[in-house]
């Protein structure tokens, strides 16, 4: 494998894959060019991890629904083909489709059959979207519906399961079609009950069976945001279906990550939603870009690598980026476009390009040159529990506060350059090694009991306290006695009492709004740090053949209070040594290590290499110091370019602001 070649090397730039860095000096594309044999054409796409766009049917705010498509698309598909996009999202516009009630309208059927077939001509799939929702079409709406509400009247259920069947039945030989998809994430934000959406969805799924048994349904919205939207738990649902899809929405964002776009924790929210829908079935990275204009373009383009190449290292099954075309407003004052409406995509209202979809581009290239049938991702043995306190509706407070302190947790073990998951409460833990519980008010008794089995059989389990009374099983588990709520504390102080016990922590003072301090006393656990006063901040305790670790303060949750983009770095450094070392005693560490926190690191495994992917999430250039447990013989990125020597354990991969490196390593 270390023969292998692609035609052209990627310079070292913010805008893409880096070069290796070996003795300090980056490998230039010049270089790479001239070192680099002639081979065979790269491949156009992945098969296992498409990339695609939404291709919306209107394009201005003051076009109506009926205006389906009736523009050139040619032009368009070309476009996207040549952006190197392999996955098309078409949109159905009901009141198009069917202005009277049971009478159709045949010239948008073959609209919708033209498009279908510019997208085969051009060796591209689609995914055809029934009921989506873009909030300014009414594509839903149609004039003989008067007003039921499409979720829940029988008459338009009936009525929608006709439409379906009846473009499912025209275009379920259509080698074009990949998937189809019910609604989005706007659509099923309408739903306000559980059964409600239980009897839509499986009343549609039924009706597309009944006349298509081959294809995919996707289930189009996110399990994590639509909790938070409109309090409805999707996960039975989803699981049903073939494919889940993961988005970052607008209001979901203001509530996780609002702030900078391209440092911080905005640049782990793609992976953390994605990974919070859980893994029940393959789940694409839906959405992915900006919602609004108030960013420059490089911001944009920056902010989309990253979440790319956050789909990719974190187990997606594809990425959909959010629209192919910005919106035209209305004129208005004192903006011609209102930034803060504008449905943003890879190219400008007049069709030219923005940077945005040269990285679109970009990427596409890099992962179809990544041979995913080859390699295996490294499993991780590491998970941070996401409460089913989560799902609890209002007046409780756990579905506020608990998502953001596990992002923070999240984004820590990321620090730590961790293969890290999250599994939620009552999950099987089986073939994790390490359990972080962050800032968590109450667990369930089961949970407790499967807890301790975990640790009894060699698990290692940090805990951080969240507040109120601690459950019983504190005592025996952790080793300290829960003395009572100290309460609010504006500084977190910390004195080092064991150093090397758990990493290599230091003593601080840093100003950080705790909403609860634990007072302990010790009951068979080691304490490692206390506060400056004495009491106990973090202790070690052995429990059956394990470890675990309780902190008194629940640094996750007050980070996440505070401002999780000016926390203390004392702090963050403390929560990531903590994470770190705790799990790579336990055999859930680092498979290759980084001496740069911000740097988020993937690695596959193949028979005689590996691939490992580095995804800065800071905006200034850096050098990032990569570390394997055996000597590298050689890397090479992987869409091509020159074969670097290594010869030893560590080599430096050069990276801009949010800039990526995919590289293959050969080991000798």
């Amino acid at each position: 494998m270390s023969d292998e070649r692609t035609p052209s090397a990627v310079p070292a730039d913010a805008s893409g894959p880096a070069s290796p860095d070996v003795g300090g000096a980056a490998i230039s594309a010049s270089e790479a060019q001239a070192t680099a044999p002639a081979a065979s054409p790269a491949p156009r796409s992945n098969p296992r991890f498409p990339v695609g766009v939404d291709y919306h049917p209107i394009d201005a705010e003051r076009a109506s629904a009926v205006e389906w498509y009736e523009a050139d698309t040619a032009a368009d598909v070309a476009a996207i083909s040549r952006t190197h996009l392999s996955l098309v999202r078409l949109f159905v516009s009901w009141p198009a489709l069917e202005p009277q009630v049971g009478q159709y309208d045949h010239d948008a059927e073959d609209r919708l059959a033209d498009l279908l077939e510019a997208v085969r001509a051009r060796q591209m799939k689609a995914i055809v979207c029934f009921f989506a929702d873009d909030r300014l079409a009414e594509m839903n709406d149609v004039p003989w519906g008067r007003k039921r509400d499409l979720r829940t009247d029988d008459y338009l259920l009936q009525r929608e399961i006709a439409l379906v069947q009846r473009i499912v039945n025209r275009f379920r030989t259509e080698s074009a079609v990949w998937a189809w998809e019910l609604g989005n994430e706007a659509f099923f934000a309408g739903f306000t009950r559980e059964e409600d959406l239980e009897a839509w969805a499986q009343a549609m799924r039924e009706a597309i069976r009944e006349v298509d048994t081959a294809r995919a349904i996707v289930f189009g919205a996110g399990v994590e945001t639509l909790v938070r939207e409109c309090g409805v738990d999707a996960r039975g649902v989803r699981d049903g279906f073939e494919y889940g899809v993961s988005r970052v929405t607008a209001p979901y964002r203001a509530y996780a990550a609002e702030g900078p776009l391209t440092y911080g924790p905005a640049t782990y929210l793609d992976s953390f939603v994605l990974r919070a829908g859980g893994t029940a079935v393959p789940t694409i990275a839906d959405g992915i870009g900006v919602h609004a204009l108030d960013v420059s373009v490089a911001e944009e383009a920056a902010y989309t690598r990253v979440a790319l190449y956050s789909a990719l290292m974190n187990g997606a099954a594809g990425a959909v980026l959010r629209r192919w075309r910005d919106v035209e407003t209305e004129r208005r004052e004192p903006y011609f476009r209102d930034p803060y409406e504008v449905l943003v995509g890879l190219n400008d209202t007049a069709g030219q390009p923005k940077p945005v979809r040269t990285e679109a581009a970009r990427f596409a290239r890099t992962v179809a040159h990544f041979d995913l049938r080859r390699y295996e991702r490294v499993p991780e043995r590491a998970a941070v529990l996401v409460p089913a306190e989560r799902y609890e509706p209002l007046p409780s407070l756990a579905g506020l506060y608990d998502p953001r302190s596990c992002l923070q947790a999240y984004i820590a073990a990321k620090e730590a350059h961790l293969p890290v998951d999250l599994v939620r409460e009552g999950e099987d833990l089986d073939g994790l090694m390490t359990v972080i519980v962050p800032s968590a008010g109450t667990l369930l008794a089961a949970t407790w009991s499967a807890l301790a089995a975990f640790v009894r059989s060699g698990g290692s389990l940090v805990l951080s306290y969240g507040g109120g009374d601690a459950d019983p099983a504190v005592r025996e588990l952790f080793g300290v006695e829960f003395l009572g709520d100290q309460g609010v504390r504006r500084t977190l102080a910390c004195r080092v009492a064991q150093p090397g016990l758990v990493g290599d922590l230091a003593a601080f003072d840093a100003q950080l709004d705790l909403p609860h301090y634990a007072a302990l006393g010790s009951s068979g656990a080691t304490v490692v740090a206390t506060d400056a006063t004495g009491s106990p901040l973090l202790t070690v305790h052995q429990y059956g053949q394990g470890r675990t670790v309780f902190l008194a303060a629940p640094l996750e949750r007050a980070i996440a209070q505070s401002d999780p983009w000016a926390a203390p770095d004392a702090v963050r450094h403390m929560l990531r040594t903590i994470y770190g070392a705790i799990a790579s005693a336990a055999g859930a560490g680092p498979v290759i290590d980084c001496d740069q926190p911000q740097v988020e690191v993937a690695v596959w495994n193949g028979e005689t290499a590996d691939v490992v992917m580095a995804l800065s999430h800071a905006a200034e250039d850096l050098t990032a110091t990569l570390t394997a447990d055996r000597v590298v013989a050689s890397v090479t990125d992987i869409t091509g370019g020159a074969v670097v020597d290594v010869g030893a354990k560590a080599f430096g991969v050069p990276l801009g602001p949010n800039g990526a490196a995919a590289l293959r390593i050969v080991y000798r």
